[in-house]
């Protein structure tokens, strides 16, 4: 029963590691372009001093994309460290 918790565990690490980024970016996608029908037209449209609403767009995608990249790495490394403990944990005879 010990390896099934553990190997569950795992599951949950390789479910957020697959699932997570994408809706991610699903959303930032969505937040996107709602700022874009909201300025209207995107030639020359300041938003933040000299920012145009191409340019926050493009700050916007690259935290996105860092933070995606972030929670991929970290959940795929606890999903291999559980499996592979899973895999090689010394089970006590009962």
């Amino acid at each position: 029963m010990h390896r099934k918790a553990i190997f569950a565990l795992a599951g949950v690490f390789l479910v957020v590691a697959l699932f997570v980024p994408p809706v991610l970016l699903i959303l930032n996608s969505d937040h996107d372009l709602d700022n874009f029908i909201t300025a209207g037209s995107p030639n020359g449209l300041q938003t933040n001093g000299n920012i145009t609403i191409t340019d926050e767009i493009g700050e916007n995608n690259q935290s996105t994309y860092t933070v995606a990249a972030v929670i991929e790495v970290v959940f795929v490394a606890l999903f291999a460290v559980t499996l592979y403990y899973g895999v090689n944990h010394p089970h006590p005879k009962h």
